[in-house]
């Protein structure tokens, strides 16, 4: 879990510190979140293919070797004197959380009974709820009142130590089932396969029109402060963890797929209100935290409907998952980027509403239908 929370905090930093990345470097927010768009179109072809290539390591080794690869890549990120050298250590350095995030959740099918699996998936993901609960708020904080390379360097260290923990507590010897291409094949001839991962890009891309700018947005809301923005921040964060929790409780009695559906409402209620652009506290307040109530949820809760479609293909379909999850990053980064930079930030929330919208639909869809 806490792995989840450096890889995630490292993922969505650029998002905490677009600003200062921007002035540091010269360029314009939609450059800058462009560590976010090409880092989630690498992984979207980096989940599976890695997933494939390392099924029989054990799992200590490569969640370890995972989390050691992005503590370097934090470290030369420190020392990049340009936006070029920024990007090329990102792109390279982005392969950990291809493979962290999804083996971590498959790994816990090889030790966990059936019926504690759902629960403990999602407990796995209150990683990536921290990393927007306390990670992003003191990512702003520090860039702001320190610098960027104090950011790069901080992660450096929780990196390393992360993956100290992590090789010293995970049992050895634990490997994935084997897949073979003919399995790969079977998986990904599935109609099931494909329509809850289509779920999950649509949640992702209508998410990322906007939250890769929420640092800009609040600024030019509220022309709020460090300290100001980096609250807000958190309070985003704190309702992703209080969600998440919620989610790893109810799980058990809704099942993942009407876990998924009651989440997506949330975070489409949250979107909705976001999209208001109120220039009051307290409704940006309340705003962020019903936004950030279903972030984390809807997510972990596919990951969990996925292994509980075909849990001996769970390291397999979670690589796709998290693939799918970078390429929702990937398109809705670049299209809300885009968007902003243009002027069009209304037309930027009405898209995040309607790919919200279309996620919830196929999802109930695939609920009523296929049962899963």
């Amino acid at each position: 879990m806490f792995g989840n929370f450096v890889i995630g905090t490292g993922v969505l930093a650029p998002a905490g510190m677009i600003k200062d990345l921007s002035r540091a470097f010269g360029v314009d927010v939609a450059t800058v979140a462009l560590l976010i768009a090409y880092g989630g179109a690498l992984l979207c072809f980096q989940s599976p293919l890695l997933a494939l290539v390392t099924n029989r390591l054990d799992r200590r080794y490569l969640l370890t070797g995972a989390l050691l690869l992005f503590a370097m890549g934090h470290l030369f990120s420190a020392l990049a004197t340009n936006f070029s050298m920024l990007l090329t250590i990102r792109l390279i350095m982005i392969a950990s959380a291809a493979v962290f995030t999804p083996q971590a959740a498959s790994t816990l099918a090889l030790f966990l009974p059936v019926e504690r699996r759902s629960g403990a998936i999602a407990f796995l993901f209150i990683g990536w709820s921290l990393a927007s609960a306390i990670g992003i708020p003191m990512v702003n904080l520090v860039s702001g009142l320190i610098g960027w390379q104090a950011v790069y360097l901080g992660l450096a260290t929780a990196c390393a130590l992360t993956a100290v923990a992590v090789a010293s507590t995970l049992p050895a010897g634990l490997r994935a089932n084997r897949l073979s291409l003919g399995a790969w094949r079977k998986l990904l001839s599935g109609r099931k396969t494909w329509l809850l991962l289509s779920i999950t890009a649509l949640t992702i891309a209508g998410q990322n029109v906007k939250y890769p700018y929420i640092v800009v947005e609040i600024h030019s809301r509220l022309n709020a402060s460090p300290a100001v923005t980096a609250t807000l921040l958190a309070v985003y964060g704190a309702a992703s963890i209080i969600g998440t929790m919620i989610a790893s409780r109810v799980i058990f009695r809704l099942g993942p797929r009407n876990t998924v559906n009651f989440f997506l409402c949330i975070l489409f209620m949250g979107l909705f209100l976001w999209a208001g652009e109120w220039a009051i506290l307290p409704l940006t307040v309340f705003a962020l935290f019903i936004w950030g109530l279903g972030t984390s949820p809807a997510v972990s809760s596919q990951q969990a409907r996925l292994v509980d479609a075909d849990p001996d293909a769970a390291s397999a379909s979670t690589s796709l998952n998290t693939s799918f999850v970078y390429m929702g990053q990937a398109a809705g980064t670049a299209l809300g980027g885009q968007l902003l930079v243009t002027g069009h930030s209304g037309l930027a929330s009405g898209l995040a509403l309607t790919l919200l919208a279309l996620a919830l639909v196929t999802s109930l869809l695939v609920a009523q239908r296929l049962r899963i």
